[in-house]
This record gives C-alpha cells, sequence and structure tokens, in this order.
C-alpha cells in the first residue's frame, strides 16, 4: 500500500498538504492551549470588575436582597478558567471535523491542479516517443509573460516537439534527396551497361568513360556524405594556426587561375596593403575558399568576374566571395547551406555538383568560430558570399 502512495504524485502532494494542515492545526492548539493562562489572567481586572458591578448584585435582587455566600477569590477564579477552557475546548471539537474535510477537499483540488499538467506532459511524451511529433501541450501563446513554472515546462515541451518533428523532417527529406541522387548515376550505369552487354552500345573509350564519370561522381557523394557526417559528430580534428590570410587566397588564385580563365571568367583577388592574420586549419580554409569559388564559377556565365577580399572587423577577418552570375532570390539565400538544396537543380548534376558542399563549408565555418551568410539583389545580379574567421593581432 505505502508503495503505491510512493509511485503516485497526485497522493504526495494530497498527503503533504494534508499533513501540512494538520501541523498547523496541531501547532495553533499548542501554541493556544500554552498562551491561555496568561491571556486569562491578563483579563481577570475586566472580569472582577464586571462581576463586582452587574453579577454580584444581581444575585441580591433575586435572592430578596440577601448577601449571598461567596467563595473566596482564587477558587473563583480558577472555577472561570476551568469553566472558560471547556468552552475553548468543545468550540475545538466541534471545529475539528468541518475542518478535516474541508482540508481534505483542498488538498485534492490543490493536487489535482499540480498533477493534471504532468499527467498531460507523460501522455504527451509517450505519443511523442512514438513517433508522433505533431503534439503539442496547451499553453498561454498571448501572454508568455503570464506562465507558472508548468506552462514554461509545456512551452518548452512543445519547442522540443517542434525542434523533434524538424530534424524527422530534414532525415526524410535527407534520405529522399540521398535516394535521388543515387539513383541518377545508378541508373546511367545501369543502362550503360545493359546496353553493353545487349551489344545496343559498341564496347568504346567514350562509353567507358561515361560510365566512369558517373562512378566518379557517385564516389565524390559518398565522400561529402562521410565528410560532413564527420563535422557533425565532431570527428574532425582542427588544427588552428596563426595564418596570413592573404597568402593563403594568393595561393589558391594562382592556382586556379587557369581553370578560370579557360571558362572566360575573370578571377581576381582585391588588393590589401595590411597583412591580416587569422586562426584557422590551412586544410580546411583552403577546403573553404576552393568551394567557394568553384560554386561561383559554377553559376557564373563566361565574360563574368569572380572576386576575393578581405575586410577587418573588430575581433574578426570577414572574407567576400562575390561574383556576376545568376544570383539568388531571397526565398533562397538561408536554403543554399541546406542539405542537396540546389537553385538550379538541373545544371548542378550536369557538371557533377553533390549538392552538400556549402553544407559542408558552412559547419566548417562555424567550427573555426565563425559566421557565414549569402546576400543577393536578385536574378541576374550576382551572388555574394561572407564568411568570418577569428582574428590574431
Amino acid at each position: 500500500m505505502i508503495n503505491y502512495f510512493k509511485r503516485h504524485i497526485f497522493w504526495k502532494f494530497f498527503f503533504s498538504y494534508f499533513i501540512l494542515v494538520l501541523l498547523v492545526m496541531l501547532v495553533f492548539g499548542i501554541i493556544l492551549r500554552l498562551l491561555l493562562p496568561g491571556i486569562f489572567n491578563n483579563h481577570l481586572v475586566s472580569m472582577v470588575t464586571l462581576f463586582s458591578e452587574h453579577g454580584i448584585q444581581e444575585m441580591m435582587d433575586m435572592m430578596g436582597g440577601r448577601r449571598p455566600m461567596l467563595m473566596n477569590t482564587s477558587e473563583l477564579f480558577s472555577r472561570l478558567f476551568i469553566i472558560f477552557n471547556q468552552i475553548i475546548l468543545e468550540a475545538a471539537l466541534y471545529a475539528v471535523f468541518p475542518s478535516i474535510v474541508i482540508t481534505l477537499g483542498v488538498s485534492a483540488l490543490m493536487s489535482q491542479r499540480f498533477v493534471i499538467p504532468l499527467r498531460q506532459m507523460a501522455q504527451a511524451a509517450d505519443r511523442v516517443s512514438e513517433g508522433n511529433y505533431q503534439e503539442r501541450l496547451p499553453v498561454k501563446e498571448d501572454e508568455p509573460e503570464a506562465r507558472d513554472e508548468f506552462e514554461r515546462l509545456a512551452a518548452r515541451f512543445n519547442h522540443m516537439a517542434s525542434t523533434l518533428n524538424a530534424v524527422e523532417e530534414s532525415r526524410v527529406q535527407m534520405i529522399g534527396d540521398i535516394a535521388h541522387e543515387l539513383r541518377t548515376p545508378l541508373t546511367v550505369i545501369k543502362g550503360s551497361m545493359e546496353g553493353l552487354i545487349d551489344g545496343v552500345l559498341e564496347p568504346e573509350k567514350i562509353n567507358f568513360e561515361m560510365i566512369f564519370r558517373q562512378a566518379e561522381r557517385l564516389d565524390r557523394l559518398v565522400d561529402d556524405l562521410q565528410e560532413l557526417n564527420n563535422i557533425e559528430t565532431g570527428e574532425i580534428d582542427l588544427h588552428a594556426v596563426p595564418l596570413n590570410i592573404r597568402e593563403v587566397l594568393q595561393k589558391i588564385t594562382n592556382t586556379y587561375q587557369h581553370e578560370f580563365s579557360r571558362n572566360g571568367i575573370n578571377l581576381i583577388l582585391m588588393d590589401s596593403a595590411k597583412q591580416v592574420r587569422v586562426s584557422a586549419d590551412e586544410d580546411r580554409l583552403d577546403q573553404i575558399v576552393i568551394n567557394l569559388i568553384n560554386n561561383a564559377l559554377r553559376y557564373t556565365p563566361a565574360g563574368g568576374r569572380v572576386t576575393i577580399s578581405v575586410d577587418e572587423l573588430n575581433e574578426m577577418v570577414q572574407v567576400t566571395v562575390s561574383d556576376t552570375g545568376i544570383g539568388l532570390l531571397e526565398k533562397d539565400l538561408e536554403r543554399i547551406f541546406e542539405r542537396f538544396y540546389r537553385v538550379d537543380g538541373s545544371r548542378s548534376r550536369e557538371d557533377g555538383g553533390s549538392g552538400i558542399g556549402l553544407t559542408i563549408v558552412k559547419k566548417l565555418v562555424e567550427a573555426h568560430g565563425g559566421q557565414i551568410w549569402a546576400e543577393s539583389e536578385g536574378l541576374n545580379k550576382g551572388t555574394v558570399v561572407k564568411f568570418t574567421l577569428p582574428k590574431i593581432d
């Protein structure tokens, strides 16, 4: 029986309130009993005066004018105190039963008030654990400052459920995107191999090169997914060292200058007289910048340009990669860093983009303690991507 009460918070609240009220009543009774003689003595003078003025005269009138035989004063006071004490005791006894009934009722109501939201939360948690991430608890949406502790806890529960729902939607979306990304090259490889087996395609170099390119595309996708997983699970080690950001960008610009020229695009590194040092992993910094300029190359038509510049902020260094390419709509600015999100999906698949390059870049920048964001004035007005790194004086 005791274990039953221990397992239910309702009874814990109930007995807590009930015992608390009983203790209050007990303390009240003890204090009253201790203080009663003193209080009675404090009012003796008033009682004596009252008896002398009214009580004795009335008794004489009732006895025909004869003076009654009175007991001595100490005995009178003693008997008066006993009578007074009995009056208090009888009143307390009459009040005990309704007081206990009211105490039980109030304890039950107060316990239920605390237990109901906890039960609702437990039931909602069970449904969330079963995969129902749409579950929400009722809270005061219009008056957040008026919420009590239970309502604030319910609001946090709702936020947790919303986050889990977003994660689940992202997981489902990612599985679909991965399946789609894998299906395209696998379809090409499978179709080509069936053509070679059936004799529809000739075993020529061009056909084998096509199959090889699709296999390379699968390999890059798997590598990118593995790297993204390592970054998100914290399994990569960043070896941050002081670097001259200008020298790093100059090296990358020299390396990729020929490829940009071959596509008819100017790659420009803006001059900076002051040498700026940052704290970063050089290999990962190369990966960030190379990914950004390759992405700019992919979306910039011939005759355009890609510009890299460096600016000093308070405690950070800002690197800007801008292009004169196809630009972005406002709805695309935040989403371009999501997995598999493409502004121009068909073009990205033609040149082999995995769709998670910018996601990896964002994770790497944040791992360095920086931020990254994109800006654009609209379609065909170019795109500007900026990221920050910690500065070293």
